[in-house]
């Protein structure tokens, strides 16, 4: 999804306000236009998070057709890749330190003391650590808004699950928290109970990058989860979300029965989301990784599936695991 980045902060200022008194909404009114929450305008009014574009041309509706094409000359749009630059690019390299100046001139007026515990950046470049993060998130992961009772404000959470003994090493020490310090600047809160593991993240920040940014589906997600388009179309970090998709909800099994000369080794990635899978099978077969698809009618689920030793170690090679519930069982064929 495209984004729209004003060049400096009166633009933008002036942009929201232009919209506000035209269309005679509130702000909260304004939100429910744009079937989102009003937190989330004021982090596009902030610039704290960039203005999809699909919202920004809604709401150019409202202005007169001489300034919607010039707020339009004078923005600059990010795609999925964050590299494509049009609109306004000479004026914004003109005006380049001016530009940057104003940007954390903002960032510092619009931050206190509460925000500044996960003041992370919503509009963080892609990196091979955040997209396998979102990966574990489609696996394992869900995301919810909620009152608390006696509170009038909302609490944000979002919590991963997984096997209390299997994944304990994968979510202390090998990815997910170590990930989350790094990426979020949180120390997530780990529990585990009679046979899980629960890292959880209480942000409204990361709430928002989650929904907002990947468009995430609050709540139940099972059904509608999918490769956010961000990350699908860029082949650089795609393998890195896949790695944490077959971390979570992948699975390695090694068939020893008598009708095999040798073990047999096999890796499945199992979802009821239709469309999740079309696009893992998809990406597989961009990857040249010969699989398999299967329908089970009886729960529902599509279940992609890996086989035999070769195809396993071309899975090994171009996407990998790094959980090391699944490493240990195939260590053997790594060396």
């Amino acid at each position: 999804m495209d984004r729209i980045l004003f060049l400096n902060f009166e633009n933008r200022v002036n942009f929201f306000n232009l919209v506000k008194n035209y269309s005679n909404y509130n702000w909260k009114q304004l939100a429910k236009y744009l079937q989102t929450s009003r937190s989330i305008i004021d982090s596009y009014k902030t610039g704290r998070l960039l203005l999809p574009k699909d919202r920004f041309e809604k709401l150019c509706l409202f202005l007169t057709i001489k300034e919607k094409e010039w707020f339009s000359k004078n923005i600059i749009i990010k795609s999925s890749n964050w590299g494509q630059i049009i609109g306004g690019k000479n004026a914004y390299l003109i005006n380049k330190e001016s530009f940057a100046r104003a940007r954390r001139n903002t960032a510092l007026k619009h931050s206190n003391g509460s925000m500044l515990k996960y003041n992370f950046n919503l509009n963080m470049p892609l990196t091979e650590e955040l997209c396998e993060f979102i990966g574990v998130f489609i696996g394992d992961g869900f995301t919810n808004r909620y009152k608390k009772p006696k509170y009038s404000s909302f609490m944000y959470e979002m919590q991963i699950v997984g096997d209390k003994v299997l994944d304990k090493e994968y979510y202390y020490y090998y990815r997910l928290r170590p990930i989350c310090k790094k990426i979020f600047n949180i120390d997530p809160r780990i529990k585990e109970r009679e046979d899980s593991i629960r890292l959880t993240i209480y942000s409204r920040r990361l709430f928002e990058l989650l929904t907002e940014r990947f468009f995430m589906p609050a709540g139940v997600k099972a059904h509608t989860v999918k490769i956010p388009q961000e990350i699908y179309k860029n082949p650089n970090y795609l393998k890195a979300t896949l790695r944490g998709m077959f971390d979570t909800d992948g699975g390695v099994g090694i068939d020893k029965r008598k009708v095999y000369k040798k073990p047999y080794v096999r890796i499945n990635y199992t979802s009821v989301s239709e469309e999740l899978i079309e696009q893992v099978h998809k990406t597989l077969q961009q990857y040249e990784i010969p699989h398999s698809v299967h329908l089970d009618k009886n729960r529902k689920t599509r279940r992609i599936q890996i086989n035999g030793e070769e195809n396993v170690k071309n899975f090994l090679k171009e996407i990998g695991f790094s959980n090391p519930r699944h490493t240990q069982k195939i260590a053997y064929l790594q060396d």
